[in-house]
């Protein structure tokens, strides 16, 4: 297990892997407008109670219960076996029926054309560098089905979290914010355009958007992308 897979743990998160330690998350919902409502994004899918659902990072399943809500089969996926009793104390503690399975980004424990959709929110910058984000996004690719999505959020340059790290190189940035990551290289595209061009590497077409926040002690700055497996 790589150093940043270690750092994930429930101790670090101040979080209970016990059901009745558990609290509730809510669902995104930047991805809630842009994969289960047409109007933001032209490449959202239809959502069905066919559809296979997979949640990259899924920790708190909060991204997975509106699919769960519609009756789609829904599995998730965490880094190591800490984060994912966190997901099975959420998914005890809201009777939640939703397949867990550690993994990660460039080897996901699935077979090829096995989901609908995929959502990686906020965990494919964990990669190294350019090269594991090209790599990850491969990953995707393959279990996705044909027509299948991809919805992807990385932070933005006005990200506290990106805005305060150290700038190693192309894609490459060392976290100085003091958490539990401090200190960790993350991989981060470089902008808007770069990720749509990652991304059509291997999927097409791709719709990009970004959403910014502004607050009186921290920013929010997000790119999503949404690519179809042809």
């Amino acid at each position: 297990m790589s150093e940043k897979s270690a750092s994930w743990q429930a101790d670090n998160l101040g979080q209970s892997t016990k059901p009745q330690g558990f609290i509730r998350h809510h669902p995104s919902e930047l991805m809630l407008r842009s994969v289960l409502s047409g109007r933001y994004c032209s490449t959202s899918p239809e959502i069905t109670p066919q559809t296979r659902v997979l949640d990259i990072g899924c920790m708190y399943l909060n991204n997975l219960i509106p699919f769960h809500d519609r009756g789609c089969a829904c599995t998730g996926v965490e880094i190591n076996a800490d984060m994912l009793a966190i997901s099975r104390s959420a998914a005890e503690a809201q009777g939640l029926a939703i397949a867990l399975h550690e993994g990660r980004n460039q080897a996901l424990p699935f077979e090829a054309n096995s989901f609908d959709l995929l959502l990686a929110i906020n965990v494919i910058h964990y990669e190294d560098d350019g090269h594991g984000l090209k790599a990850a996004l491969r990953e995707y690719h393959r279990v996705l089905a044909p027509a299948g999505r991809a919805f992807i959020v990385s932070a933005g340059p006005e990200h506290y979290l990106r805005a305060s790290a150290e700038r190693l190189g192309p894609n490459q940035f060392r976290i100085a914010y003091s958490d539990f990551r401090r200190g960790q290289v993350m991989a981060y595209f470089d902008d808007l355009q770069q990720m749509k061009m990652m991304m059509g590497e291997v999927f097409d077409p791709v719709s990009t958007g970004r959403l910014m926040e502004t607050h009186d002690q921290a920013s929010v700055d997000f790119f999503y992308g949404m690519g179809v497996k042809g």
